[in-house]
């Protein structure tokens, strides 16, 4: 297995691939696959400090990594900031970077992919702060693995505009 980098004009070439690692990772219906295509990934390019990352077994792509700079007139962090602050962590938003998917294929799965993808892209952020969301679910394997690589819960039982399910935010503080 193979990590690198994606720069910009391959992950839309590959926004097909992409999006159905996302949605095999979640089990997502084809039009929320279409959905973060469509506007996730194809809006990439406009975020400032996009970083993708790909997992490669041999030739193919199993997994990636992306995230930007944490900007507060986006949508993630109109949502996430006050909440953060109501917590006592505004500071978290500081020199931040936004961690927005980290998805590898579920065959591909417990093979260390994720680490492996998450360790590389905290070596390439220059930023004090990764700030990231996942879900409520307290057997959810992500978290292990985030907690594992130093991610702290921020706003654990966190509520999205609209959304039913509960979400945990978490962040990282840059060592040293």
């Amino acid at each position: 297995m193979t990590v690198r980098a994606l720069e910009t004009p391959e992950v839309l070439r590959r926004a097909d691939e992409l999006a159905r690692i996302y949605q095999r990772a979640f089990g997502y219906s084809d039009e929320r696959r279409d959905h973060f295509r469509d506007t996730r990934l194809a809006y990439l390019p406009l975020y400032d400090g996009a970083l993708t990352l790909g997992a490669f077994d041999g030739t193919d792509l199993v997994g990636f990594v992306y995230g930007f700079d944490y900007q507060p007139g986006h949508w993630w962090p109109q949502q996430v900031g006050p909440a953060l602050a109501d917590a006592g962590h505004a500071g978290w938003t500081d020199d931040a970077f936004e961690l927005n998917e980290l998805e590898v294929l579920p065959e591909h799965q417990g093979r260390g992919h994720g680490t492996a993808l998450l360790r590389e892209l905290l070596s390439r952020v220059a930023h004090r702060h990764t700030l990231l969301s996942t879900t409520a679910d307290p057997g959810d394997r992500a978290k292990v693995l985030y907690r594992r690589l130093g991610f702290v819960d921020l706003v654990p039982g966190f509520r999205y505009a609209g959304v039913a399910e509960p979400a945990n935010i978490m962040g990282r503080r840059r060592a040293g």
